[in-house]
């Protein structure tokens, strides 16, 4: 299955819907502009963008972002007040945390890590942001911010519980800057507030010392992280929304599921809140998901293809070069690559 061959929004019924009420998505560490996986969901996508980095807000500006971006030039956090940012050689280094040398020198390219300046900037959390500019909906949450992702997330309880159905948070399995919040500590955090870890992006780091030595792949250093709200949470989130905006939320909790590949979580939140749709509308629902699904077990069903993808993936292992793979990432987040 592609990415994408189906359509995101479901059906052309409901269209008048998602323009109504389109999918907020909240960029926390919006360096680069809109990622390139959520694409597809343009149609109907409205962005808000963080980026505390005056030099890149600044060129976010010029190139166009802000037309279509709610676009602030703040630093996320678990409070409101001024924070220390350690500006890095490579500014997508940059954090509130100062660099861990005494872990990052042993790898390659750690002078990228160099902090350059350290700047004072304002901070605020996303509840009290959203509150001021009376922003009520978010759906999906990214959180990319160099070691305090989980101090953004922290900052954002209330999205989180009483209208986000995603989130997408990059966190560390070892500490990358001094003193940060590792990925056990968002996993808790995340499944304390009822959410679901659906998938990693993992990224392996070598050590220069054997850097061309071995396999392609080192250490497990971060990944990007993808978690889904439960069923008890959806429902639960649901039955508080007013009648109007349940359908809305339902159509875009289907929407964030289908962006990331998961047509099953689909179905299933179809399912639990097919109070929300008309029996017609239910029925066209899980007609159009069946489709996906059976688009995709179409392919799944050809004769010898695990022994076609089992030696496609040797022939792809042996034929990588040994010397350029210190930093080894997957190429995708979710059920479709």
């Amino acid at each position: 299955m592609t990415r994408h061959s189906y359509d995101l929004f479901v059906d052309s019924r409901f269209v008048q819907e998602y323009r109504a009420n389109p999918l907020v998505l909240v960029d926390a560490g919006a360096r680069g502009g809109l990622k390139r996986n959520w694409e597809a969901a343009k149609p109907h996508l409205r962005t808000i963008g963080f980026e505390p980095d005056a030099r890149e807000y600044a060129r976010l500006v010029e190139r166009g972002e802000a037309a279509d971006t709610l676009l602030f030039d703040v630093a996320l956090s678990d409070r409101p007040g001024r924070i220390r940012l350690f500006v890095a050689r490579d500014r997508g280094l940059t954090s509130i945390f100062e660099p861990d040398r005494s872990f990052l020198d042993a790898f390659p390219e750690a002078d990228r890590f160099d902090t350059v300046s350290i700047e004072e900037v304002a901070a605020d959390t996303l509840d009290n942001l959203l509150r001021t500019r009376n922003v009520d909906d978010v759906d999906f949450v990214k959180a990319d911010t160099q070691g305090s992702e989980l101090l953004v997330l922290q900052g954002a309880e209330h999205v989180l519980a009483s209208s986000a159905v995603g989130v997408e948070v990059e966190a560390e399995f070892t500490p990358m800057y001094k003193g940060q919040p590792l990925f056990a500590d968002v996993d808790t955090f995340m499944r304390r507030a009822g959410y679901h870890l659906f998938d990693l992006r993992p990224c392996f780091w070598k050590r220069s010392i054997g850097r061309d030595a071995g396999g392609p792949y080192g250490q497990i250093i971060w990944a990007d992280s993808l978690y889904l709200k439960t069923l008890p949470a959806l429902e639960a989130m649901i039955a508080g929304l007013e009648p109007s905006r349940r359908k809305a939320k339902a159509l875009k909790a289907i929407s964030v599921a289908l962006l990331y590949g998961y047509c099953d979580y689909a179905l299933a939140i179809a399912h639990a809140l097919r109070s929300s749709f008309s029996d017609d509308e239910r029925r066209v629902i899980e007609h159009r998901l069946r489709a996906v699904d059976a688009e995709h077990a179409t392919v799944s069903r050809i004769p010898g293809r695990r022994r076609v993808a089992a030696a496609l993936g040797r022939l792809a292992k042996a034929l990588r070069p040994r010397s350029s793979g210190w930093s080894v990432s997957q190429r995708g987040l979710g059920n479709v690559r």
